[in-house]
């Protein structure tokens, strides 16, 4: 079930941006070793902010989706979900980042049956600053540093613990 909606997840947001490459996202690594394949989330002390990270394989190759939040301050908190760049994963390491990410008033880590159910998101910004990500795989986790020219990572360090059924 949970590789299910990881899929289903994954596809709809590739087929929704199809008009980006889609090998950017994607790594030379290891062969994909099906146990890190899930649905990582860091969880916030507000349930809405958590922020999501899906691992898949596409082509035989690793592929993710990192779907976060964006304090707005005074405008309040903006969604973003964004294809994982230059992904690396080799042995118990990962590393990637994120680059532009359009802000929403809504979350995109939701089901998507039908590329018109995303129509009506409309954006409301544009963050443009790059998101860093690295760290250690760790069984049923993710402990990564974040790093960013203007400080725009949610915390410095951030722990994915991995859904389960």
């Amino acid at each position: 079930m949970k590789s299910f909606l990881s899929i289903v997840i994954l596809m709809s947001f590739l087929s929704c941006n199809s008009d980006r490459k889609t090998t950017e996202s994607i790594a030379e690594t290891e062969k994909p070793n099906s146990e890190l394949i899930g649905i990582y989330e860091f969880k916030t002390s507000e349930p809405r902010e958590n922020h999501y990270i899906t691992i898949d394989t596409l082509n035989g190759k690793f592929a993710g989706l990192y779907f976060g939040t964006k304090d707005g301050n005074d405008h309040g908190i903006s969604y973003y979900g964004n294809k994982l760049e230059n992904l690396i994963i080799k042995k118990n390491k990962i590393q990637f980042e994120i680059g532009n990410r359009n802000l929403y008033e809504s979350t995109l880590f939701r089901i998507v049956k039908h590329k018109r159910d995303l129509e009506n998101d409309s954006i409301i910004g544009v963050s443009k600053s790059r998101l860093k990500y690295k760290g250690e795989i760790l069984k049923n986790k993710f402990i990564l540093n974040c790093e960013s020219e203007f400080q725009n990572c949610w915390k410095k360090e951030l722990t994915f613990e991995k859904l389960t059924e």
